[in-house]
């Protein structure tokens, strides 16, 4: 019955954002490549919990960076989160909903009609997205129960990727292993349920921690995106910024070895997403066709000879698929240290991907103007962001400080729910879609 229920749900997005939620569980990996000589430097010793200076006092409640560079996550509530349901009926994943997706029950009319009457009784509602906006385009997100924290996955941060020359080429190898498959990522219907209740003013900015710019591919217009984007590639010393399909075709050149290793790869993720599809067809979830695992490495990345003769050893015919992660690069077991990462064209800098690393801070110019457009605002609804990253939840403070209305829009705990002055935990994808469509905001704002 509820596989019923959501299915009409996103029918009510349109035939092709539902196409778009049946993308495969496969397309979300890659080969697990680029072999590493010097892995083991990795491995450092431990160090002393000192902490770099953060701008917000209680350093034990939030995520830190060590002094040598590491990153500290800082953990959700140990309490687990069980979604309400009715007795007697347990929650089944539908076949369509990716399993980087929280599964819950439905939201209820009454929270429904909660949050459009929100909408209705404020003339400037600023939204803030988080990792959980684009679960359901198969984008894991950090702290969820399936997310990438939950593998044990710790980002580089600033001062690692500008520390070390080797971080800075395993960095970029995962990157370019991930990046044809990121790219291509469809926004669901929470990125289109938000452009339209946009398009017909019902609400103002949309601020997001996300690096994906699925907001913008689903229409949305004025966004800002607070930890910057894959989509573009920063000079550290001159500033220059190219775009990062450019950078990709640069990395390719370089890298033939790599080009061909991913090429192999996608082929065989292509043919393997259409037997899934096939699966679905006839009635069988994705449980149903053979997962291939990816157990291959790559010998030499580089622009030599020998890699572009032998790329992938492949010793049982078996391989293990990677894991994506929310900015775009996947999990490789060996990541290495020979691929060729160019310098900047113009004044020969190190080139870093234009987003916000932990350990770093936003942009002065950005952060005042997000803070402005929270201090301003009539009410903030927050989708899919537990605000755990003080740079977010100092957002949702300064709308409260105003005396203006906060709704949370999110599954799971919050930094914020102590405070928020209506909580909702649903799907995004079907929330934003059947507020899209409620009857009282089916037209534009009044003006």
């Amino acid at each position: 019955m509820l596989h019923c229920y959501y299915g009409h749900i996103y029918r009510l997005a349109g035939a092709r954002s539902s196409a778009r939620l049946h993308r495969t569980f496969l397309g979300q990996h890659l080969l697990k490549t680029f072999a590493s000589d010097a892995q083991s430097k990795a491995a450092a010793e431990a160090v002393p919990e000192t902490v770099l200076s953060r701008s917000e006092p209680d350093k034990s409640s939030q995520d830190r960076v060590r002094v040598d560079g590491r990153f500290v996550a800082r953990q959700l509530p140990q309490q687990p989160h069980q979604p309400q349901q009715d007795a007697g009926h347990q929650l089944q994943r539908p076949s369509w909903l990716p399993e980087t997706a929280p599964l819950v029950p439905p939201i209820s009319q009454h929270q429904l009609d909660s949050l459009a009457d929100l909408l209705q009784s404020a003339r400037n509602v600023v939204v803030l997205t988080g990792a959980g906006c684009s679960t359901e385009s198969a984008i894991p997100d950090y702290r969820g129960p399936s997310g990438a924290y939950s593998t044990g996955f710790k980002p580089i941060t600033h001062q690692q990727f500008m520390g070390s020359a080797e971080r800075r080429s395993q960095y970029w190898a995962r990157s370019y292993a991930g990046w044809h498959e990121f790219v291509d990522v469809e926004p669901n219907p929470a990125h289109e349920g938000l452009a339209r209740l946009q398009r017909l003013g019902w609400v103002g900015p949309i601020m997001t921690q996300n690096v994906d710019r699925l907001h913008q591919k689903g229409g949305a217009r004025d966004v800002v995106e607070m930890h910057g984007t894959t989509h573009r590639v920063v000079c550290m010393n001159c500033e220059r910024i190219i775009d990062r399909q450019v950078f990709q075709d640069q990395l390719s050149e370089l890298n033939p070895g790599a080009y061909e290793a991913v090429e192999r790869v996608v082929s065989t993720i292509r043919r393997d997403r259409q037997a899934a599809r096939e699966a679905r067809q006839q009635g069988m979830t994705p449980d149903g066709v053979q997962r291939p695992k990816f157990d291959a490495e790559v010998q030499k990345t580089g622009g030599s000879q020998a890699s572009e003769e032998a790329v992938v050893r492949r010793p049982d015919g078996d391989v293990e698929i990677p894991v994506r992660r929310p900015d775009g690069d996947v999990e490789l077991r060996t990541a290495g240290t020979s691929f060729i990462v160019p310098p900047c064209a113009a004044c020969g800098g190190i080139l870093k991907p234009y987003v916000v690393f932990f350990g770093d801070q936003l942009p002065k110019d950005r952060s005042a103007w997000c803070l402005e457009l929270a201090g301003e605002a009539d009410a903030m609804l927050v989708v899919g962001s537990s605000l755990m990253v003080y740079s977010a939840y100092r957002l949702a403070k300064a709308t409260k400080a105003a005396g203006s209305p906060l709704a949370l829009c999110v599954v799971g705990p919050t930094r914020a729910d102590d405070m928020a002055d209506l909580k909702v935990e649903a799907l995004a994808g079907e929330a934003m879609t059947r507020l899209a469509s409620h009857p009282s905001l089916l037209v534009p704002r009044p003006l």
